[in-house]
């Protein structure tokens, strides 16, 4: 998997786990709230310079922080891709 799909990947994950972050469901949240938190390590084991240590404290308690986050290195991708195009 190239690191765009694993970017868009985990930008997915994090959809449906900010629905389980706001439910009624105590155990639920608990459970959104570690695979939160595994996300955040994940995209910082493997974009280091898109999010720094300080950063993945926040993003592994914030779903939109997160998100915010993986948009910029998403995009960061895209305009690669589009400059190896135009060579």
């Amino acid at each position: 998997m190239d690191k765009l799909s694993i970017l868009f990947s985990i930008k997915s994950k994090i959809r449906m786990i900010e629905q389980r972050l706001v439910g009624a469901n105590p155990i639920d949240v608990e459970e959104a709230g570690r695979e939160l938190k595994e996300l955040a390590e994940q995209f910082h084991r493997g974009y280091e310079q898109f999010i720094s240590s300080d950063q993945l404290g926040w993003a592994s308690k914030d779903a939109d922080y997160l998100s915010f986050l993986l948009e910029e290195a998403i995009v960061h991708y895209k305009q690669l891709i589009i400059q190896s195009k135009e060579f």
